[in-house]
């Protein structure tokens, strides 16, 4: 058992500042002679978190031989050492919990790629309390999850209070899980489906994810078309050894490698991310990809961060929540200027940032140099298992990385301490019923649309409410987010002939963005109900698609989701697709709806169905014939066309009110080959696809 040292916080600054040579980027921080690879080398693994306003890590300390809690100095750019062991052994790696009010810390020996799990070396867990006062860590336990050296371990935490952890182990994934008490192991066990029978270079890792499940990805690299990145979760609560049936991220020969890093985003439909290698070799075929989990159809969604000629490797994904960005960071040939420039080696080289929109996942071949020493390679590069700037314990944090250079053992990290740029109060753009409008039936909803991502717990009933005039008690209603937009619904009809008054509360106590920001005061509009007897003022509502691209069966693998022309054929088959936001209107009565679109170059004597597609879960740019969307019954037809004509398609009532809420995706195919080339949003805004609803 180690003991605890609370250190005071005038603790020794260790010597940070940077080599100054031309072309270095970041910060030189402490040695770490004594041990190689202090990061660890497989990206399952974090060793940094955030808390109290303050950065720290889990780096090793030469002068002691210990690996210790250091805290982060934003103001020197450097590391504090403040003598709490972690682990006293030098060939460890790591893996860092934060959970809200405890640190845990798993150590385990590690054994290089290819090489099996050997027995008789432990894996711990360490746990830490924490004193906001002295701003220390104090250690309350120490436990053994196994008693195997690994090649990577990661652990995390259910909603029950129990801490998991997998790796790889006589060629099967394998688990352990501690009681609620947070601590208490049980006995190791192998995943129970056959396709967790995997190499001896396959790893896996954990990601927990609401609501209430425990998400399990490893690599399978046995040689067959059952080669892939497999995803298998827990329910919170089941028999320890009660998972789903495994479920291909990706498949087929070479897709998947042993690296791989997971985050959860719950503030935007509930989504898991894996950034993950692949063992291609051809140029142009992704070497590291992002996987994306929409966790409401569970469907994966694969995209390309780097080609092969990118040479990448080891990469991790952040998502930081104040710009809704994905940002990846992974291991690159180093830049022009520098030694070894261009180099690709699996020995390293410079850490690098790619990023993307988290509404429309695509990366470009440009990135940011992070981190690079002009004379060494850097590698390993780390940060936290948190979501940065985010409302549930980040606000504000900016980003950390931390990364070696093994040739000279020493740390180098790059600090942003921007908060992620979001210091800006959200505003609502638009409500329902729009201010002052008369004549709203007394079935309607009230709802706000946001600037931005909001925090969905801070918009409740007693932050979004709806009051009778003469009234001081809000109607009963409940209240949800989703897409940027908050609905109010009353658990019973308004009444006629009433002016209501929606509220929308602002200040600290009211609603909040992802990055903390409070709305800056309360919003509030007024409506009148209908009288009785009255059915109400129809409101008719013209939207763009969001999202719109095609599909062609001649070219499987090819996304046209930039292109300014939509196809709809039957010789080759194309398949056109549209997305529309309808997360507003929840809950209102719809009395018309109507897709409005404009033919292009070519008109079509055969006609064309609009049909539903239940899979929201694709993306303009993501997209292929091979990844499409199952199309489901028919709402709606048009033709036959001319050239450049404009054109409405009468959708049934009852097909699009299935889909008030929510996303709408529509699809269009035809049954003649004479194809129609339509207008996609890229074309503009004047021919681009719309949707017409009239609501009463």
């Amino acid at each position: 058992m180690l003991t605890a040292l609370v250190v005071a916080v005038g603790a020794l600054v260790m010597p940070v500042a940077a080599s100054g040579a031309t072309g270095d980027v970041g910060v030189e921080g402490p040695s770490h002679s004594g041990t190689g690879t202090p990061t660890g080398t497989k990206r399952a693994t974090s060793n940094l978190w955030f808390h109290d306003g303050l950065w720290w890590g889990n780096l090793w300390d030469t002068s002691s031989s210990d690996f210790h809690i250091f805290r982060f100095n934003p103001s020197t750019n450097g590391w504090v050492n403040t003598g709490v062991k972690t682990d006293t052994r030098s060939s460890t790696h790591h893996d860092v919990l934060w959970d809200g009010s405890t640190l845990h810390v798993a150590s385990y020996r590690f054994v290089n790629d290819g090489l099996p799990a050997e027995p008789n070396y432990p894996t711990t867990m360490r746990r830490y309390s924490y004193n906001a006062s002295s701003k220390t860590y104090t250690l309350l336990s120490s436990t053994q999850i196994n008693n195997q050296r690994v090649e990577a371990l990661t652990i995390d935490k259910d909603t029950t209070g129990r801490i998991w952890a997998t790796w790889q182990q006589g060629n099967r994934i394998y688990l352990n899980v501690t009681g609620t008490d947070g601590k208490t192991w049980g006995t190791p066990f192998a995943h129970p489906a056959s396709l967790s029978n995997v190499s001896v270079d396959d790893t896996s890792a954990l990601v927990a994810y609401g609501p209430g499940k425990m998400g399990l990805m490893w690599s399978r690299q046995v040689g067959d078309s059952t080669d892939g990145m497999y995803f298998s979760f827990h329910n919170d609560g089941a028999s320890n050894s009660t998972w789903s049936t495994p479920v291909a991220a990706v498949s087929g020969q070479r897709s998947g490698d042993d690296h791989m890093n997971l985050k959860w985003l719950d503030s935007s439909g509930g989504r898991v991310f894996a950034a993950i290698k692949t063992s291609y070799t051809s140029s142009s075929q992704p070497l590291i990809q992002l996987l994306a989990l929409n966790t409401s159809t569970s469907t994966w969604s694969a995209h390309t961060i780097a080609t092969v000629a990118e040479c990448p490797n080891r990469v991790i994904v952040v998502i930081d929540e104040s710009t809704q960005r994905l940002r990846t960071f992974a291991t690159y040939p180093k830049p022009s200027g520098t030694t070894n420039s261009g180099a690709c080696t699996s020995s390293g080289g410079a850490i690098y940032e790619k990023s993307t929109p988290l509404s429309t996942i695509s990366f470009t071949t440009s990135k940011t140099a992070r981190i690079v020493d002009a004379d060494q390679y850097v590698h390993n590069v780390t940060s936290t298992k948190q979501n940065i700037n985010s409302a549930r314990g980040t606000a504000n944090s900016g980003l950390l990385l931390l990364a070696d250079v093994n040739a000279t053992s020493r740390y180098w990290h790059y600090y942003d301490g921007s908060g992620g740029g979001d210091t800006t109060a959200p505003t609502v753009t638009a409500t329902s019923p729009n201010a002052g409008a008369t004549g709203v039936a007394v079935t309607a909803n009230a709802t706000g649309t946001f600037s931005e991502a909001m925090t969905a717990s801070t918009i409740t009933p007693s932050t979004f409410t709806l009051t009778a005039q003469g009234s001081t008690t809000p109607v009963p209603a409940a209240v949800t987010y989703s897409g940027n937009v908050a609905t109010l619904n009353p658990t019973a009809d308004l009444a006629a002939g009433t002016t209501y008054t929606a509220t929308i509360k602002g200040g600290s106590s009211g609603v909040k963005d992802a990055a903390g920001n409070a709305l800056a005061s309360d919003k509030a509009w007024t409506f009148t109900t209908a009288a009785a007897g009255g059915g109400g003022t129809p409101e008719t509502v013209t939207l763009n698609a969001t999202a719109d691209s095609y599909v062609e069966s001649g070219t499987t693998g090819t996304n046209y989701g930039t292109s300014t022309m939509l196809g709809v054929d039957a010789s080759p088959v194309e398949v056109s697709y549209l997305k529309f936001d309808l997360s507003a209107y929840a809950g209102r009565t719809l009395e018309s709806a109507t897709l409005q679109l404009r033919s292009a170059g070519s008109g079509s004597v055969g006609t064309q169905n609009v049909k539903l597609v239940a899979n929201d879960a694709w993306t303009e740019t993501g997209i292929t014939y091979s990844n499409r969307p199952t199309l489901g019954s028919s709402i709606g037809t048009l033709g036959p066309t001319s050239a450049n004509a404009n054109y409405s398609v009468p959708l049934t009532v009852s097909g699009v009110t299935g889909e008030l809420g929510q996303q709408l995706s529509l699809g269009m195919d035809s049954t003649n080959s004479d194809g129609l080339d339509l207008n996609s949003r890229e074309a503009g805004s004047t021919v681009a696809p719309k949707l017409v609803l009239t609501f009463r």
